[in-house]
């Protein structure tokens, strides 16, 4: 593991870190399923089984996408590389496909810029906040994520693992009420993905701007499918 991305958890870090992940945290991102509704619709999603084969797939996309924008955004704030940040941001936004998640993604990074501004005073913050109004900074979730971890004192390893499970858990939610399942049923679907979040979390530290990018063909599509449906109980 590179030195200085796993160190001591202060406890103001800790519960920062509780506190942004919690579902409690008003950045709207209850009102998503990230083409995850698409495959209910398909009937390709049905139970807690194929619930897990979905996440299965998810989480590893989510390595070479928004969790290594996570990692990498706290990597530059560590040696305060405002420009590759700015950068990292614009490249966020021109991996993402479909409308929807693009539009998930900023709306999402925005309610977040603008709690954190209330919570916790950071130039960074400030700064980043500056280049969003003037367009050049797209407020990408996973981008502002990574500042807030970097700004709370939390470890990159520990960040990825926060940003992981709190992705992992929002989507298990989505589909509790889509497909539907039962609570319990959720929780252990949730439970069973620990391990591969552990792993993914560990992997990302090795991966560098270079490796962003999967291709997931299916669920490209039906992210781009999900604007489309006849009913929609989300908004991605």
């Amino acid at each position: 593991m590179p030195v200085g991305y796993q160190g001591t958890i202060t406890d103001s870090a800790f519960l920062s870190a509780l506190q942004v992940a919690d579902s409690l945290f008003p950045i709207g991102s209850f009102s998503h399923s990230y083409g995850l509704e698409t495959f209910v619709q398909e009937g390709v999603i049905t139970s807690a089984a194929s619930l897990r084969d979905f996440m299965l797939t998810y989480i590893y996309v989510l390595a070479h996408t928004d969790c290594l924008g996570v990692f990498l955004t706290q990597k530059y704030a560590l040696v305060r590389d405002f420009d590759s940040i700015v950068h990292l941001d614009q490249l966020m936004t021109a991996l993402k496909n479909s409308y929807e998640i693009r539009e998930a993604s900023t709306r999402i990074g925005r309610a977040m810029l603008n709690i954190a501004q209330q919570l916790w005073v950071s130039p960074l913050l400030e700064k980043y906040s500056v280049e969003v109004s003037k367009g050049v900074a797209h407020c990408n979730h996973a981008v502002v994520f990574g500042l807030i971890m970097q700004i709370i004192g939390l470890p990159p390893l520990q960040a990825n693992l926060v940003f992981l499970y709190n992705t992992a858990a929002s989507m298990v939610n989505a589909a509790i009420k889509l497909v539907p399942l039962g609570q319990r049923e959720g929780q252990s679907v949730l439970f069973s993905l620990h391990p591969l979040i552990i792993e993914t979390a560990n992997k990302v530290l090795e991966l560098e701007e270079r490796d962003l990018g999967a291709f997931a063909p299916a669920l490209e599509i039906r992210c781009m499918a999900h604007e489309r449906l006849y009913t929609r109980l989300f908004m991605s």
